[in-house]
């Protein structure tokens, strides 16, 4: 006898509808948050404990950093869509007012002649983080709102991104250029997906490329960097030098790797080993495998992300959003990536969930939260998922 037959209909859909929690996204981004936290500690114990007389100092501080994120997580998963749709318009005045903060004497801390820093007592952290994240909810609300004008070059183009370059500006002036970079990125796919006529997405494409190239040529500091970055060898113990202690440790580690803590580059050698370039330490450490396999953990988080977006492509916001929210993860991974292995220049970018970086870390943890949320609210998920 069959026992589903004698089941109400209404239970026995109750007991096989879809779980609201995406559980394949949640597990891929506390296993890289999780390898994120070993890689820290094996990048970090020697040098913090002959520096701080603490081999965990950067581990426990990242590990706080981990527990506050899962709390953000939790939190975004439970904010109601209705309330994003509402706060949406105001984020952009938000996030202005955020930026700001860090050139306001006072408040501001430097580190590394930049000024991303924000300090109130014991308290530290970088606005940038989470001004992608309103950045990101305001456009979806804009791309919302003018979904019948989106073909139009004013409205699809010019308007929003007259907008993001005043984000952009604000952060250039930090200067934090891989921040404003990845917003620029982000809206640009955020826009592809909404529609913006192919045409008018690479004339901005191409007017964009002008102005990073522009920017690049006005400040000696950027140039060095690309001109280190085209022949670093020219200046190997100048600007050069961090791009190739970076391509030794991937060149090292092989294919298996020279084994979990035995990185030799870590020891003073690679200048912010655990935040930027991480990625380099883990190819060392654990080779080729180790690399390809966080590389394919963020493919998972994208894979995951972009089938939220597909189950809300009927409301424009929230496919938006999705989109947005998903590359705000997937870009500067790969773009992080890129740099460590040597094929984009070298610029500040942590990367994501395994770097240390506590802002960052919360940050994209409240991501997946709202990605979480929109998973919710959506239901099931496409067929075959």
């Amino acid at each position: 006898m069959d026992l589903t037959s004698a089941l109400p209909q209404s239970r026995f859909r109750e007991l096989h509808a879809p779980s609201p929690i995406d559980y394949l996204l949640v597990v891929s981004v506390l296993l890289l948050v999780g390898f994120g936290l070993v890689m820290v500690y094996s990048t970090t114990g020697i040098i913090s404990q002959e520096k701080l007389g603490d081999s965990l100092y950067y581990a426990k501080r990242q590990t706080i950093s981990a527990v506050l994120g899962s709390i953000l997580m939790v939190i975004g998963m439970r904010v109601p869509i209705s309330l994003l749709r509402r706060a949406a318009p105001y984020l952009f005045g938000l996030s202005l007012f955020l930026l700001l903060l860090p050139l306001t004497p006072g408040i501001a801390d430097r580190a590394g002649g930049a000024s991303r820093w924000v300090k109130f007592g014991p308290i530290r952290f970088q606005p940038a983080e989470f001004v992608k994240v309103f950045m990101v909810i305001f456009m979806a609300g804009f791309f919302a709102r003018r979904e019948s004008q989106i073909t139009s070059f004013f409205h699809g183009i010019v308007k929003p991104f007259s907008l993001v370059g005043m984000a952009a500006a604000l952060l250039l002036l930090q200067p934090d250029f891989g921040s404003s970079a990845v917003i620029i990125v982000v809206v640009l796919c955020m826009a592809l997906a909404t529609g913006v006529r192919l045409s008018h997405m690479a004339l901005c494409t191409l007017v964009v490329a002008i102005v990073m190239g522009i920017l690049v040529l006005i400040s000696p500091y950027r140039m060095m960097r690309v001109v280190s970055f085209l022949s670093p060898f020219a200046d190997a113990s100048g600007k050069g030098y961090q791009l190739i202690q970076s391509l030794i440790a991937v060149g090292t580690g092989q294919l298996n790797g020279v084994g979990l803590g035995a990185s030799q580059q870590k020891l003073f050698f690679l200048p912010a080993a655990h935040t930027d370039f991480i990625f380099a330490v883990i190819s060392e450490e654990l080779g080729f495998v180790g690399g390809l396999i966080t590389i394919f953990g963020f493919l998972v988080v994208m894979w995951r992300g972009f089938l939220v977006a597909r189950s809300v492509r009927h409301d424009t916001f929230l496919f938006a959003l999705a989109v947005g929210l998903t590359m705000m993860i997937v870009a500067p991974a790969l773009l992080n990536v890129g740099v460590v292995i040597g094929l984009l220049p070298t610029k500040g970018m942590v990367l994501p969930l395994v770097g240390y970086g506590g802002s960052s870390l919360m940050a994209c943890m409240g991501v997946v939260g709202l990605l979480l949320g929109i998973r919710k609210e959506a239901g099931e998920l496409p067929q075959g998922t």
